[in-house]
């Protein structure tokens, strides 16, 4: 029997629930017990973890999406899923440590890891393009359940039948195309019921949002002065923070003053200190980057962006997964600092590749 993958459509909405919901859930968890002390579910000998609460939400988000096909249920089950391994991934340092200790040190760069590969998969589903047209077909499919329950706007479905035509005209196997055929004639229907697309409150407010975030981050100005202000200010910010921590390694007792920030001092042991030289030496090189990509976006290139783009990814992949060791999760401000200026590189960039916003010279 044939076996091939078969993705979900929308694979990539679900995978960036995950991500979200479980980033907020461990963060917010460990900013919870951070103000509250620590506290312990316990009484007598028995201590309720919270893995236990996220073992659980797994079990539900997987059970919703065995058990029903809608598609809110199965946003949902991508919520709940990310939720329960926020909880589970948050108590991972306990389980690698032979002192079962919360606070194992190589768990937050274990963490960041984990999400690192969330985010991988959530690039590679967005990337993966239908190669065949039943592909396409198993997207329609998955469609026909608002026409079903007559829960499809007229956009939708006018959108699903121009596919079908294209798919049936094609006569690629004789198969494909009768059934899109078949389909085309069933959604073509005059008893098929449809819902007018009447936006919700917050959908109006949040397509409102996006295009107040994009006339202010997407003008001319903003892309090419604010936004390379922006990569130099990064930059400069990496370079100084080498700077600090590097001066103690010639003058030792300055180590007090300027690793107050550090969760372990690289003094402790040899690879810890060429664990540290190494973290230093990849923010010099990065803020160099940086550097040359904000004077190419200045000064109108394209391939500025490009190069921002990859010297961006290289932080968070690497840079910022390193600095993890010794700064633990207060590291996580710079990540998500980061994850806002690649934001902003791939908005700019898809939009000119959809011909929305003019390109600029090489």
């Amino acid at each position: 029997m044939r076996f091939r993958l078969i993705r979900r459509k929308d694979a990539t909405q679900y995978y960036e629930n995950v991500i979200v919901s479980s980033a907020i859930t461990l963060l917010g968890v460990r900013l919870f017990l951070q103000l509250t002390g620590y506290p312990q579910i316990a009484s007598g000998g028995l201590h309720i973890a919270h893995v236990l609460w996220g073992g659980l939400l797994l079990l539900l988000g997987s059970l919703i999406a065995l058990t029903y096909r809608n598609r809110p249920l199965l946003f949902l089950s991508s919520v709940l899923t990310g939720a329960g391994w926020g909880l589970f991934i948050d108590e991972v340092g306990k389980f690698i440590s032979a002192e079962n200790d919360y606070f194992f040190r190589p768990a937050a760069p274990i963490i960041y890891t984990s999400f690192l590969l969330l985010w991988w998969f959530a690039l590679r589903a967005r990337r993966h393009l239908p190669q065949r047209e039943s592909d396409e077909i198993y997207g329609i499919l998955d469609d026909l359940e608002e026409v079903l329950e007559a829960s499809v706007d007229p956009d939708e479905l006018a959108a699903m039948q121009e596919q079908l035509r294209r798919l049936s005209a094609k006569h690629t196997d004789g198969i494909t195309d009768e059934l899109a055929h078949a389909l085309l004639t069933f959604v073509q229907h005059e008893e098929i019921e449809t819902q007018e697309a009447r936006h919700s409150p917050l959908a109006v407010w949040l397509q409102k949002v996006q295009q107040a975030v994009d006339s202010l981050f997407l003008s001319p100005r903003a892309a090419n002065c604010v936004f390379p202000l922006l990569l130099a200010a990064s930059a400069l910010g990496r370079l100084a923070d080498a700077a600090v921590h590097l001066l103690p390694l010639a003058l030792p007792e300055l180590a007090p003053a300027l690793h107050r920030d550090l969760d372990v001092s690289p003094f402790t042991s040899s690879p810890n200190m060429a664990l540290f030289v190494t973290v230093n030496a990849a923010r010099i090189a990065l803020a160099v980057l940086l550097v040359l990509s904000a004077y190419r976006v200045f000064r109108r290139q394209e391939s500025g962006w490009d190069l921002a783009r990859r010297a961006l990814v290289l932080a968070i992949v690497v840079v910022d997964l390193l600095a993890f060791y010794f700064n633990q999760f207060s590291a996580t401000f710079v990540v998500v600092w980061d994850v806002a200026l690649l934001s902003w590189v791939n908005r700019v960039q898809w939009r000119r590749q959809l011909g929305l916003l003019p390109g600029e010279g090489a």
